[in-house]
């Protein structure tokens, strides 16, 4: 995976799992921010809009973390799909 790559040569790009994770939740991001995702209006805090960008910040710290967490985890985590279709392609050709 290219963002592990990165973040392995942290010594020479100072790219950490968390700053790549930064750059790479913004394409996580991205349909809120053109717009295609509707943010709640259930407060009114005299329309200067802090509301949705506090909403913002606290997506893209959740982005971020997912981001950290599949870079952290992906062996565990993509092995294990890889285990289950690699079972259910035996089940299937063993008991055709």
């Amino acid at each position: 995976m290219m963002m592990q790559t990165v973040a392995s040569h942290k010594a020479e790009n100072r790219m950490s799992t968390s700053a790549v994770a930064a750059c790479a939740a913004s394409l996580l991001l991205h349909p809120l921010l053109a717009g295609d995702c509707e943010l709640e209006h259930d407060f009114d805090v005299g329309g200067d809009g802090s509301i949705q960008l506090l909403q913002a910040a606290a997506t893209a710290n959740v982005a971020q973390a997912i981001v950290v967490t599949l870079l952290e985890e992906y062996e565990n985590i993509f092995a294990l799909v890889l285990a289950i279709r690699l079972l259910n392609f035996i089940r299937y050709y063993a008991f055709a």
